[in-house]
């Protein structure tokens, strides 16, 4: 999994999500990843929103995919629905409902 994201996606992902309080991820750090992408979208993201968010960090379409599986199978991840695919974050304060 590609671990150096740039700072400029991580900003383009924060202001298209309209939360920019949230504080950016730490560098080479794929959880802190999760927990922002989440964070900055409500705590709640669908399969195909995970998909594109991985694929804009460039990690390439494969790359998103198994992304986007490991996400769906964290301890952390609650599957709100199945069509389309919706899950929920709840491993940080913010999104610890």
């Amino acid at each position: 999994m590609r671990l150096d994201l740039p700072v400029f996606t991580l900003i383009a992902v924060a202001t298209l999500a309209g939360a920019a309080d949230r504080p950016l991820p730490k560098p080479n750090d794929p959880d802190d990843f999760v927990r922002y992408i989440f964070e900055v979208n409500d705590c709640v993201l669908t399969e195909a929103q995970l998909l594109e968010i991985y694929s804009a960090a460039g990690y390439g379409l494969m790359g998103a995919n198994n992304a986007v599986i490991a996400v769906s199978n964290r301890e952390d991840i609650e599957v709100l629905r199945r069509n389309p695919f919706t899950y929920r974050y709840y491993g940080s304060e913010y999104c610890g409902f």
